[in-house]
């Protein structure tokens, strides 16, 4: 399933949509580098990364905000993409929107109640 998105460096400053798949067993969310550039959005340290395949990558990541329907944008971590790899959108991002997917009908949805925490005081 794909979705657009809209990214900006800051909560205000301009928007640009680009289309990713959805990918939730994905963490963060991977943009062109390019974009992220034009955007003003820098990269602020390096990570490592463990792909599908098994391999480890080590990935350039920084701070965007992402705008998604009628959800206030989000602050999120997003990695700066080389060339060989797929542009998705990751549970991070979801997550911390508000928003899930429903595998039943293949749609983003917003969640009815956000998690707050996970353990009650006895």
């Amino acid at each position: 399933m794909y979705v657009t998105v809209g990214i900006s460096a800051r909560r205000d400053s301009e928007i640009r949509e680009f289309r990713l798949l959805v990918d939730t067993g994905a963490f963060y969310s991977i943009f062109p580098r390019a974009l992220l550039r034009e955007l003003g959005i820098g990269p602020a340290y390096r990570e490592k990364f463990r792909v599908a395949d098994g391999r480890t990558v080590e990935r350039e990541v920084g701070d965007a905000f992402l705008h998604y329907s009628d959800r206030p944008p989000g602050p999120t971590v997003v990695v700066f993409a080389e060339p060989e790899d797929t542009l998705v959108i990751g549970v991070h991002t979801l997550e911390g929107l508000g928003l899930q997917v429903d595998v039943r009908s293949c749609t983003i949805t917003a969640m009815d109640v956000i998690p707050y925490y996970a353990v009650a005081e006895a």
